[in-house]
């Protein structure tokens, strides 16, 4: 796993819990994490998944910004195929 990738994977996973914290107010607030993806795009070597992930993440941030709370990621619908006889 190269820095970026685990720098993206830390964001992921660190970012929800520190915005939606059980205090009044974030741990880390939306400009800190918006800094640190901002300086993530500043590096030309980014895969497309890598820019895609960032762009999601950075929604997430401009939800929680309209909000001012965390959404949790909706449940992926499971797909149950039914085979009628």
């Amino acid at each position: 796993m190269t820095f970026v990738e685990q720098e993206i994977a830390h964001i992921a996973r660190v970012m929800p819990p520190s915005l939606a914290g059980d205090f009044e107010m974030p741990v880390m607030g939306v400009a800190y994490w918006r800094k640190r993806l901002h300086a993530l795009l500043k590096q030309n070597h980014l895969t497309h998944v890598q820019l895609s992930t960032v762009d999601t993440l950075l929604r997430q941030l401009d939800g929680f910004e309209a909000l001012s709370r965390w959404l949790p990621r909706p449940k992926q619908a499971s797909r149950h195929v039914r085979r009628v006889k």
